[in-house]
Parts: structure tokens; sequence; C-alpha cells
């Protein structure tokens, strides 16, 4: 059983075809952690009725498309050439030992000389990401979707009134050096629109939990426009009383919800039926946009199957 240091340690000649194998799994639980903390490899992310999603363990062990991809990324971030052949050698495997995040993906969330609004309002959003210990991804060829709830463009204004297109679809990345680039901020909604939540139901519509999941993939939503479509468990609070609020609402954990992060396809001025609880672009273009901006995601770029990571957040929890 080869531990990573046990590798690098055999020889300057080691490749390790097979990281799946019963011997390399110590080093390739030690890979997938290091890969983890560089903002590399997509954690696990676990929840519960009782507790909020949010990132989980680093490593399982089992080596697939997205572990693959952070691979290949670390390649390619770390100057070191990559033969396509699936084999990890010693150059790349005493390169990832050494790293860091400071000096390998740096993230830069303390306001500096020069930033503008735009970054200004990323890095506000980052750090409330990082005290809650949610997982950021640090290449700059991958994306942060991060939706704030009763939160305006600015950042300036935590009013929440119900039906309106007042919380923020936002899209994060990490330039190199470190400083984030407020990439989208559009207008969305994360809950359900008037008449839909006023409809009877057995249960009450959902409205999403806030916390951070990996539970949607590039998809159709309700076959009539391409969206990011959900595909695992998100956790939802149900408003069986219809009053708009989150407080007292039974609480379920569920894949098949239909939590999609779709769009309109015409400018509305309030939500209507637009949402039942879905995570809604208020305008098609800038849906359009949003997708293409994820798709280009490295994540995505190597695996199709990808699952996205999101965050939704409360707007009146970021502080200045």
């Amino acid at each position: 059983m080869a531990t990573l240091q046990q590798l690098i340690t055999s020889g300057r000649d080691t490749t390790v075809r097979n990281l799946n194998l019963p011997e390399n799994k110590p080093a390739g639980l030690e890979i997938q952690t290091l890969l983890c903390d560089l903002g590399l490899l997509d954690p696990e992310f676990t929840g519960s009725v009782a507790k909020a999603f949010g990132p989980g363990r680093k490593a399982d062990g089992a080596f697939g498309a997205n572990s693959l991809s952070a691979i290949f990324e670390f390649y390619r971030l770390s100057g070191i050439p990559y033969y396509f052949d699936g084999q990890i050698r010693h150059d790349w495997l005493m390169a990832l030992s050494l790293a860091s995040p400071v000096l390998q993906t740096p993230l830069v969330l303390h306001p500096l000389p020069g930033d503008d609004a735009s970054v200004l309002l990323a890095k506000r959003v980052l750090r409330y990401m990082d005290s809650k210990k949610y997982w950021i991804a640090r290449s700059p060829n991958m994306y942060n979707i991060v939706y704030v709830e009763g939160f305006n463009a600015a950042g300036t204004n935590f009013s929440d009134p119900a039906n309106q297109w007042n919380d923020r679809r936002m899209v994060i990345r990490i330039q190199p050096g470190g400083q984030p680039e407020l990439v989208h901020n559009f207008d969305a909604t994360t809950e359900p629109g008037i008449p839909v939540r006023s409809k009877p139901h057995p249960l009450g519509i959902a409205r999403i939990a806030f916390g951070q999941y990996k539970s949607w993939k590039v998809g159709m939503h309700k076959n009539t426009q391409v969206a990011l479509r959900q595909s695992s468990n998100v956790r939802v609070h149900r408003d069986k009383d219809a009053n708009g609020f989150r407080t007292g609402d039974k609480i379920f954990v569920g894949s098949d919800y239909g939590i999609n992060q779709h769009s309109t396809t015409i400018k509305t001025t309030v939500v209507g039926d637009w949402s039942a609880g879905c995570l809604v672009g208020r305008e098609w273009g800038e849906h359009l946009a949003f997708l293409s901006t994820v798709k280009s995601d490295v994540r995505y770029t190597t695996n199709a199957n990808y699952e996205f990571v999101t965050a939704v957040i409360p707007g009146d929890e970021l502080s200045v």
C-alpha cells in the first residue's frame, strides 16, 4: 500500500498508471485531498433534513472524471507537460506534494487599492462563503455559481419583498494571482412567485434552503429550454401555510424536485408563474450568457456529465 511520499521516493522514473488499484489507494486519497485544498477538485457535498448542505469529505479514493479533470488542471497550472496517456509521472507527484494554495492557487479576499466596485462585491460574497467553509473553485479555468437572496446589483439593498426579481445570479472566477472577477451579476429569483405559491399543494411549494450543493447537470427545463437541471439532492422548505417565509416550514431533501436553474423567455416586472421554486434568471439573453460561461468551465469541457456546484446564500448576512 503506497503513500504519496513512497511513490515519490521510489525513483524519478516512477509512473502511476492506475490510481484506482488497491495498492495505490493511500496515495490516491492524499492526491485527492491536496487537489481539493488547491480548489481544483470538488469535494463531496452532504446535508440532511437537520443539517444544511455543504462540503463533506475531500477524498473517496475513486478516480473518475472529476479527479482526472483536476489532475489535468494541475498539470496545466504547474506548466508540466501532459502526455495524454493516463500516467502520472514523478515530476507531477513531486510538484503536487510541494504545492500550496498560497503559491499555486492564491485567493485574495481582502480589499486592495484600486479594486473597483465589482471586485469588492465579489470579495464580499467569497468572504461570506469562506466564513461558512464553503468550497471555492480557484483555477482561472473554473467558475463559482452563487445565488444571493435579497440583494441588489450593487449589494446595497437587502429588502426581499415577494414576487420580485430581487435576488442575484452571480458567477465568480479567480484570476491568475488570486483576484476575484465578477463575471456575471444578473437579476434572478430563488423564490417561488406568488401565483404558484398560492396554489394548493399537499406539502406546500418548495423553496430551496441556504447552503452549497453539487446538484445540477446541463439538461432541459420542461423540455423547452437549456438549463442546469437538478440531478442530485437539494434541501427545501415546504411553504404549506403559503406565507412566503421559511420559518417554521417543514424541511425535505430530495433529488427529484425539479429545482432547475432556468430563465424566463420574456422580460417581466414580477416573478409570477416563472418560478415554482427554481433558481430563475430574469432575462433570456443573460441566461444564455450564464450557460455559455459555466459550460466553458474545464470540469465540464472535460466531462459533459459534470455536476455543477452552486451556493445559495442570504444577502442580509453579507458584511461590507
